[in-house]
């Protein structure tokens, strides 16, 4: 019997151990792919010879509001620098790593590339062309459906800080009400914790961004007015807005909150094993992290929101007055008019659409299509 066992042993220590896929390179590969994605939208945006600043066209801003955006522009900006240099920078000049609040920071600084993606199908909201601005590389998304892609005057300073220092922020907001959970019921469950945070975030969410909004920063156009606050003016806020909002800030600090005693997320989880040099081995983990917060994202907010603004309501006259919210993606200064329920919306460039005006557009080398008889033949 004893030397039966020394000998099966043996041959299990000799087997080769199987291979298996650790999660960090499936979520790796993820944020590699967006990232690669966004470069070659910016890429073909460069090349095209596309960039260009974006007009606030013929309406005057305020004053009041020029002095609001430029703090909001500035600021957050500020902020992302400190948040970068605090949680990334820092701790690898001192440690040789980057801790995960630095990953998170970072990937947060990066996934602006995406925000205009709300607009996919439809023109649902728009920005001020007040920020620093040079028009958009969306349009080369491919399918995309929405005219004038160009026009969107997506903010180079504003969006990029407010990703960073807003989305942290609600983050560590969460976290805080996860940590109060605990303290009060310490048997509670992650998911009871989740459901717990979600609607105060959702408050919290749709009060700061609801407070950018009355300044000027951007406007949700193709709002549903029942479902929406303050309806009809430019500052009108969808309470859905609000909701995909929190679904995000509470899974995001789900991930901060809920890691190993390494402080792994579920997004790293394996790295230890990987028998790769260190520096891959980190940019291994930023993919990683990157990956799941961005896929967390387009699951929970682009698509939804992208989906729900075919279904909006006709864009409000206040938005439509002012040139800089509406700029040249459609309304008065474009071929084509704004959307509305009462009017069939342009798939293309080649679509033939409403103009604002009313009329029939056609563009150059578009012919109407005529519908073919019914066949009399069985």
């Amino acid at each position: 019997m004893t030397s039966t066992t020394a000998l099966t042993s043996g041959a299990v220590e000799d087997a080769p151990a199987p291979r298996t896929t650790r999660p960090i390179t499936w979520w790796a590969v993820l944020g590699f792919g967006f990232l690669a994605f966004a470069a070659y939208l910016i890429i073909s945006w460069i090349a095209a010879g596309e960039p260009e600043r974006v007009s606030t066209g013929a309406t005057p801003l305020p004053t009041w509001m020029k002095v609001a955006l430029s703090i909001q522009q500035w600021g957050v900006l500020a902020g992302m620098l400190a948040l970068i240099w605090f949680k990334a920078v820092r701790p690898k000049l001192r440690t040789g790593t980057v801790p995960f609040d630095g990953l998170m920071v970072v990937s947060f600084a990066l996934m602006w590339w995406s925000d205009p993606m709300y607009n996919y199908f439809t023109p649902g909201f728009n920005y001020n062309a007040y920020f620093i601005n040079l028009g958009s590389w969306v349009g080369h998304t491919p399918g995309w459906m929405s005219p004038n892609a160009t026009e969107i005057p997506q903010p180079l300073v504003w969006l990029p800080g407010i990703y960073t220092c807003w989305f942290f922020g609600m983050v560590v907001i969460v976290n805080w009400i996860f940590r109060k959970c605990r303290d009060k019921w310490p048997t509670i469950s992650p998911v009871s914790m989740w459901f717990v945070a979600f609607f105060p975030t959702m408050v919290v969410g749709i009060f700061c961004e609801a407070s950018l909004m009355i300044m000027g920063s951007h406007s949700y156009a193709s709002a549903i007015r029942e479902l929406s606050f303050n309806p009809g003016k430019y500052y009108e806020f969808p309470v859905y807005q609000g909701i995909t909002a929190s679904l995000l800030f509470t899974t995001w600090g789900a991930m901060r909150y809920f890691r190993d005693d390494r402080g792994r997320s579920f997004a790293e989880r394996g790295v230890d094993q990987l028998k790769v040099p260190t520096q891959l081995r980190g940019a291994m983990r930023f993919f990683a992290v990157s990956g799941a917060i961005t896929g967390i994202f387009f699951v929970f907010y682009h698509l939804p929101n992208a989906l729900i603004a075919l279904r909006g309501d006709a864009w409000p006259d206040d938005v439509q007055k002012r040139s800089y919210f509406v700029t040249e993606m459609c309304g008065d200064a474009s071929d084509v008019a704004c959307p509305d329920p009462r009017i069939p919306f342009p798939r293309d460039e080649d679509s033939i659409r409403i103009g604002p005006d009313g009329e029939v557009v056609v563009p150059d080398g578009v012919t109407v299509p005529e519908a073919p008889e019914f066949s009399t033949e069985p």
